[in-house]
């Protein structure tokens, strides 16, 4: 897999953690235990910090960086949607960025809280606690229903399952 040290930073993986071949990852990174990072994602902490806490799920095609001297900080079993883009914010755990969704400097979305597919979250937008958030720009909604939460929750776990399967089940097939 292409993880690179950049100048002083050096990326950190924990050795439960599954980076998908294609995926990199550049610089000062932190990789948490039982973190999925997915096809084509690209993690840059070339000249910013990005910090992905345990169990979180990185999936295909998802970008994440930060500002130079700056963080980008996802917390606890976050799910990251097919190609969205996280850039210099925060994320506490258990949210969930829908699919081409992007969330811009200086947000945060709080525990539980859900960003819907395709939404733009605005430089310095806060998105509280279990509350959906959708649309350009992000407005939010409504409470995130306790089923909804259970939903997402048992999704993580899947994505948990899968960086442990991908390390002794996926096998590159010869002539492909």
């Amino acid at each position: 897999m292409p993880v690179y040290q950049f100048k002083d930073r050096v990326p950190e993986i924990d050795p439960s953690a599954w980076i998908f071949p294609n995926a990199v990852i550049i610089g000062k990174v932190h990789i948490g235990k039982n973190v999925y990072v997915g096809a084509g994602a690209v993690i840059r902490g070339d000249y910013g910090e990005v910090f992905i806490d345990e169990g979180t799920s990185v999936e295909e095609n998802v970008t994440i960086h930060a500002r130079p001297q700056d963080k980008c900080v996802i917390g606890k079993h976050v799910t990251l949607g097919h190609g969205c883009i996280i850039h210099n914010a925060t994320l506490d755990d258990f949210s969930v960025i829908g699919m081409g969704a992007i969330v811009s400097d200086y947000s945060n979305v709080g525990e539980y809280a859900i960003v819907g597919e395709g939404a733009v979250v605005k430089s310095k937008t806060v998105i509280p606690s279990r509350m959906i958030a959708v649309g350009i720009p992000a407005q939010i909604k409504m409470e995130v229903p306790k089923q909804t939460t259970a939903f997402w929750i048992e999704i993580n776990k899947i994505y948990m399952q899968l960086a442990k399967d991908y390390k002794t089940e996926l096998k590159q097939l010869d002539g492909y």
